[in-house]
């Protein structure tokens, strides 16, 4: 071995010892509660995690993404301690795999069709969505728990084939899908956004306005969060999970959720 291939090989294996050390699990004593949530409660689960750690100096690493996306994560790999996931299927299906330890309700999520305020297309419902011409921005159902939910409900509706062939584009996650559409809006591309309703009053949803789906087809999906069985720091993930049920669920009606778990 010449001294380039011998400095090839060290530097080599100087990245994969970098690569083993950034990407070593966390030991079993080490006090960081690994914590999964969907995307779109971006707002409150960071003001939860950032309080919980200042009352018990017990750190929360918060991954954000689609709740599909992550729920998959969870069922190949499985590393996490708990999971917020947008929609209560992402929870179910993870119960019947043995995964869940336990679950609470937190909040409800209402999709509904979100149009920046003076609506220039006039849209009062679903039915106007179904328009020769409209242009749609929704969640990629594959990803999103809004996006599967709203897909499902179109596949009921009676224009719901015409409805989803106006779709433009599917964004990956619920922050994804709002920052998408107001490009397009911006361009004359889109016209109205299935959302949560919520999103109205996040940063990304900022402007937007709701406009209920019709009675017939209304959605209400409670928002979960499970406490997973191969949580490593059992003790500190207990703790965050009480205080997600209690001071939690306060965060979330501080910013417009709907907490009351009987409707």
């Amino acid at each position: 071995m010449n001294k380039r291939d011998k400095y090839a090989a060290a530097v080599i294996l100087l990245v994969a010892l970098i690569a083993a050390f950034i990407f070593l699990p966390p030991k079993k004593d080490k006090r960081v509660v690994v914590f999964f949530s969907g995307s779109g409660m971006k707002i409150p689960v960071a003001e939860i995690a950032r309080d919980f750690t200042a009352s018990t100096g017990i750190a929360v690493d918060v991954h954000l993404e689609g709740s599909s996306i992550l729920r998959q994560y969870i069922e190949t790999y499985g590393e996490a301690e708990l999971f917020l996931s947008g929609d209560k299927e992402n929870i179910d299906i993870l119960d019947k795999k043995g995964l869940v330890k336990k679950s609470a309700f937190i909040a409800w999520h209402i999709p509904s069709i979100l149009v920046p305020e003076g609506n220039r297309k006039n849209i009062t419902g679903l039915d106007d969505l179904a328009e020769k011409g409209m242009r749609i921005v929704i969640a990629n159902p594959k990803q999103a728990a809004s996006g599967k939910l709203i897909s499902e409900m179109l596949r009921r509706h009676p224009k719901g084939k015409e409805i989803l062939s106006n779709v433009v584009v599917y964004g990956s996650s619920t922050n994804d899908t709002l920052r998408v559409f107001k490009e397009l809006y911006k361009k004359g591309a889109a016209d109205a956004v299935l959302e949560w309703d919520i999103m109205v009053h996040v940063p990304e949803g900022r402007g937007l306005t709701v406009i209920p789906f019709d009675k017939k087809y209304e959605i209400k999906d409670p928002l979960m969060q499970a406490m997973l069985k191969n949580s490593h720091v059992t003790e500190d993930a207990q703790r965050f999970y009480d205080y997600f049920r209690t001071e939690g669920v306060k965060a979330f009606e501080k910013h417009g959720y709907n907490t009351k778990a009987k409707q």
